[in-house]
């Protein structure tokens, strides 16, 4: 469809170009060019957007730098001109000390080098007067601490919706289905658990550290002495809600289509005393053994 709509383009400016201009070759050139480039961009824009794609990806906190505030001297200098009538005219400009700001930053193995301006805690703030060594900063974000960041991609096989869609299934008539947790908070967090669970924020810290343990970097057979990481996978718990019907997972899916590719959601809802009344994963993989080894898991324990 979008083709068709540069197509038009093209022959709307063709004609805007013929009604402005004589009949001269310069009309044909520029027709031909202008054409060829916007339907080229259309083209480009809509591949660009099409392909577009984006993961979250784990890592740990690996080191840290920390840069303290210094004061520069900057030099005057002069500058002149001359006039028409051969004067010339001088002004100095006087030299002067400039501050720069105290620098901190962390590094992780998903990210690389990121600058940070609070503790992870955000209970405090960096500036010139604390902290001033590296051992300082490192005390706020410890060694190997779970770390995760949002990255894109161009996705040449991105699946269409077709082929994870379950038919039978509209989203609309599931009412409170979860909104997708999307978004990276205090630098290295992201929220992996949606819906309540008990005791929420230590499960956070666990399933952080298991997602950058399943995403650790391990020896490279291809490169003797260094290391890379495989692929990475980014592991979600949804509860969808107390008793619900297992369709709502189904409808989960369906709701969230097009999320991360590197996704892989356990939906489950627990049963009102507690147990696990059922478990359903998906990604938009399709390797489905997984999956079902996850499902075979959990229903094991409702």
């Amino acid at each position: 469809m979008v083709y068709w709509a540069a197509f038009f383009l093209v022959l709307i400016v063709g004609f805007a170009i013929e009604l402005l201009m004589g009949r001269r070759w310069g009309r044909f050139v520029g027709v031909t060019i202008i054409a060829v480039f916007l339907f080229g961009s259309v083209i480009g824009i809509d591949y660009y957007f099409r392909t577009m794609d984006r993961e979250v990806w784990s890592g740990t906190v690996t080191g840290w730098e920390h840069k303290e505030e210094w004061d520069e001297w900057i030099p005057g200098k002069e500058e002149c001109t001359t006039d028409s009538n051969g004067r010339k005219n001088c002004t100095k400009e006087r030299g002067h000390w400039e501050h720069h700001e105290a620098k901190n930053k962390i590094k992780t193995s998903d990210d690389g080098w990121i600058s940070v301006s609070e503790s992870l805690d955000r209970k405090t703030r960096f500036n010139d007067r604390y902290p001033n060594t590296t051992t300082e900063l490192s005390k706020h974000f410890p060694l190997g601490t779970p770390s995760a960041s949002k990255h894109t991609y161009t996705n040449k096989v991105k699946g269409s919706y077709s082929l994870f869609k379950h038919s039978e299934i509209d989203p609309k008539d599931y009412p409170d289905l979860p909104s997708y947790p999307g978004y990276v908070t205090n630098y290295i967090k992201v929220d992996r658990i949606v819906g309540h669970v008990p005791n929420q924020d230590n499960a956070l810290d666990v399933l952080a550290a298991w997602n950058s343990k399943l995403n650790k970097d391990v020896p490279d057979p291809d490169q003797p002495g260094k290391t890379k990481s495989w692929k990475q996978v980014n592991l979600i718990f949804v509860n969808v809600g107390v008793d619900k019907p297992k369709e709502y997972g189904y409808a989960l899916q369906d709701n969230w289509q097009n999320g991360n590719k590197n996704d892989f959601i356990v939906s489950f809802s627990p049963a009102p005393d507690g147990t696990m009344k059922w478990a359903y994963a998906f990604s938009w993989s399709e390797v489905d053994i997984l999956k079902l080894e996850v499902q075979d898991i959990w229903g094991s324990r409702a």
